[in-house]
């Protein structure tokens, strides 16, 4: 396959896609759905490292500035929702190729090629003598056009359906034929080849070196080792020092250096003009290839601990319309991790928003799972939204065009507002924002006033929010609401069958019951009036 002009990025199919893209301010969704907890916990490899302190000295990280780009990288793909759905297939059939083990394991390769790449160019950057930069440089070449020839041949043998990785094998098989390519490693080689012809002397005398043509004298090593070989008792130590071919020359290594090359003047004219004429060689697109690569592979990496542990993930179907959400067996992502680290079961739950359907009201008994179901509902939108496998076992979505949450908020000093009052200016923020493509999710809001008014105020914002025709969820401890039209479904958080206590954190689709098992909670621990009355008597 050949002639790939149209590859431009694997997390975007054009550039006019990439610059339509914008990153919003999502710092409260990201709040509430705990999705920084999320992605720090992919591309926390990224982040930087421990600086050093006074007792503890770290060695010097090369690679820093790398994870640094990589990083800023990251944090605009997880923090920038797609709002076209071509783009988000896009992207959901790069992440099913690269799930193919032999082709996860070329990536991987590559990424580790092009890693010494940067080591190589850094050494040819940081070398303090010229010769020395120039022929880490050649290595630098020659390790780029290797990793290019194996990336091709993992692109090849792969079964590949993705548009983009399809265009990239093309875009690599032309690389490969390009007469700048093929002109550059064939004079690394020839390079290589005519430095290891290179032979020399140099005399020490006392603190004097002298550098000397090749006598072509013969090398007695071996004649002298052979014959005192009958004298030989066993094994001794080596005294022979260990060449390290990634450290530094020193002074005295760099000047024997520099004189070599007066007595070889055109191989080492060579040497200076490949580098001279091949600075910047590495193709933009292969470069940014290796740092793009790092945000599947970190979403990968990340998923990887729930699969093993047996918890669902898919690739969900997305929709631009409302009326086709249905999430099965779906999870809390960020709470999964805490019950894997704890080694509690992690529990799945169903929820749908079919047809005219567009309301989700959440009731039921306190810390039985409400809140992490509007959480489960909002963390499945927001991640299908970037074109990644989500916590469920088969998903249909919404692909909305923002995404608003309104969870409970402690007072903020610095507003000068009360809790009542700042819970109508957020509302009244996301109402006049919110459109018909909208997801709204609201978590026990109105809790601060009496009952009478949060319900007065509850149905108000439920009608403003039905006239505008968003999919919401609303998480409350007002039953009345959940039959508020004919457009809104209940769900209702359950209680173990035999002790009242005991949450299932299973949340299922029925009609309120208004039961909030208080007593039940209140004779568990001994709090009931009667136990109370018992405990006080004389």
């Amino acid at each position: 396959m050949t002639g790939a002009p149209g590859f431009h990025s694997i997390v975007h199919p054009t550039p006019e896609q990439e610059v339509a893209q914008s990153r919003p301010d999502l710092r409260d969704v990201f709040h509430d759905l705990f999705l920084e907890a999320i992605f720090m916990g992919a591309y926390g490899s990224f982040a930087p490292r421990e600086k050093p302190s006074l007792y503890v000295v770290h060695q010097g990280d090369d690679e820093a500035p790398y994870r640094a780009e990589v990083l800023v990288l990251l944090q605009a793909l997880f923090g920038t929702p797609l709002h076209e759905l071509s783009v988000v297939q896009y992207r959901q059939a790069v992440l099913r190729d690269l799930k193919q083990a032999p082709l996860l394991k070329g990536m991987r390769a590559f990424q580790r090629g092009m890693q010494e790449f940067r080591a190589s160019l850094r050494r040819a950057e940081k070398a303090d003598y010229a010769a020395e930069g120039q022929r880490w440089f050649v290595d630098a070449a020659l390790i780029y056009g290797h990793a290019l020839q194996a990336l091709h041949q993992t692109l090849v043998g792969a079964d590949l359906q993705s548009q983009a990785l399809q265009s990239l094998q093309g875009h690599v098989a032309d690389l490969l034929v390009s007469p700048a390519y093929t002109a550059r490693m064939k004079e690394a080689q020839a390079l290589i080849q005519a430095l290891a012809q290179v032979r020399y002397a140099f005399r020490v005398d006392g603190t004097a070196v002298t550098v000397l043509q090749d006598p072509q004298e013969p090398d007695y090593s071996a004649t002298i080792a052979d014959t005192f070989a009958c004298f030989r008792q066993g094994e001794v130590k080596d005294y022979r020092v260990q060449f390290n071919p990634a450290s530094r020359l020193n002074h005295v290594e760099g000047q024997i250096l520099d004189r070599v090359a007066l007595l070889h003047p055109q191989v080492f004219e060579r040497l200076a003009q490949f580098r001279s004429a091949q600075e910047g060689f590495a193709e933009a697109r292969i470069v940014r290839l290796d740092r793009e690569l790092a945000w599947y592979l970190s979403w990968i990496d990340y998923t990887q601990r729930l699969e093993r542990a047996g918890l669902p993930l898919c690739f969900p179907t997305l929709h631009l319309e409302q009326g086709h959400i249905d999430a099965r067996e779906a999870y809390d992502m960020a709470l999964a991790w805490q019950c894997l680290d704890s080694q509690k079961p992690v529990v799945c739950n169903d929820m749908a928003l079919q047809g005219d359907e567009r309301m989700l009201v959440v009731t039921g008994p306190n810390h039985g799972g409400k809140t992490t179901l509007a959480r489960t509902f909002g963390q499945l939108h927001y991640i299908a939204s970037l074109g990644l496998t989500v916590a469920a076992r088969s998903a249909s979505l919404l692909l909305p065009d923002q995404m608003f949450t309104h969870f409970e908020r402690v007072e903020d000093i610095n507003n000068q507002r009360g809790k009542l009052q700042d819970d109508l200016v957020r509302m009244h923020r996301i109402l006049a924002a919110a459109t018909p493509h909208s997801l709204v999710l609201m978590n026990e809001i109105f809790s601060s006033t009496t009952l009478d008014d949060a319900l007065w105020l509850a149905r108000r914002v439920m009608a403003r929010l039905a006239a505008i025709g968003a999919a919401c969820v609303f998480v409350t401890f007002l039953d009345e609401l959940s039959t508020f039209d004919a457009h809104t479904v209940s769900m209702v958080g359950t209680v173990d069958a035999k002790d009242a206590t005991l949450r299932t954190f299973k949340v299922v689709r029925r009609a309120a019951d208004g039961k909030s098992y208080a007593l039940a909670l209140a004779q568990k621990f001994g709090v009931t009036r009667q136990q109370l009355l018992e405990r006080i008597s004389p």
